[in-house]
């Protein structure tokens, strides 16, 4: 039975004290990103923009990305497109490794330190093929309707949870384990996160600074309803423990 209160209830629980590491985390990630993005939003401005990117994220970790080029009329052009493109592959990385910290924590009361996230960015390679592959065919459904894009979303929501806790697993297989331990439960996730909105809006009032505090929460309520969709997905039958193995 999927219990969202249970889920967000142990997320406070296991952030209880331990607060320090992940909202530091959540502003590292920020920066970087922030600036990052300072050469894009100079050139919107000025309207020298010839490269638009769209991407929105729904936990930890859900990527939609779609993008269309225009044909560079000039150097910056060019450079916007990089810096956009790049700009993704490095959220794609720092989100990763960020998760790598939070699903530790759920593990157990040990204390966690920044050589976990770091740990989670030596692992770079996966959380860029994992990144494009889910966004792709999140975009190949979204072509059809918004419905099914959404829907798709939430079925490859578990992908980067497996990748993490079982790193011999494929980024293939990992999508269709994902699509495996969320059927039928894909409505359940998105509640949870709507149930976030509250907080969301009052993370918007504090000028975002909320929403430092606000990531680690989501993202350990994601990862505690991960590991009962798996549990359960094994109890039924539904996976074998060998599938989690390549």
């Amino acid at each position: 039975m999927f219990d969202r209160r249970k889920y967000k209830k142990y997320a406070r629980m296991q952030l209880k004290n331990r607060w320090t590491i992940p909202v530091l985390i959540s502003l590292i990630i920020f920066l970087i990103l922030s600036i990052m993005n300072l050469p894009e939003l100079k050139g919107m401005f000025q309207d020298l923009k010839n490269a638009k990117i769209l991407y929105s994220s729904t936990e930890n970790g859900l990527r939609a990305l779609s993008m269309g080029l225009s044909q560079p009329e000039s150097s910056i052009g060019i450079l916007d497109s990089i810096v956009s493109w790049l700009a993704i592959i490095v959220e794609f990385v720092l989100l990763f490794a960020m998760t790598n910290v939070h699903i530790k924590m759920t593990h157990g009361p040990e204390a966690v330190s920044i050589e976990d996230f770091t740990d989670g960015l030596s692992l770079w390679v996966k959380a860029v093929i994992c990144g494009f592959w889910k966004s792709i065919w999140i975009l190949i459904w979204s072509i059809l309707f918004l419905i099914p894009g959404l829907v798709k979303c939430y079925s490859y929501s578990q992908m980067e949870y497996l990748l993490l806790e079982y790193p011999e697993l494929s980024v293939t297989k990992s999508m269709k384990i994902s699509q495996i331990i969320t059927r039928g439960h894909k409505a359940d996730l998105f509640i949870q996160d709507l149930s976030f909105l509250g907080w969301g809006i009052l993370s918007a009032l504090s000028c975002g600074i909320g929403y430092l505090w606000l990531l680690p929460y989501i993202s350990l309520t994601r990862i505690n309803a991960y590991h009962a969709l798996l549990k359960e997905a094994v109890s039924q039958g539904l996976i074998n423990p060998s599938d989690l193995k390549d």
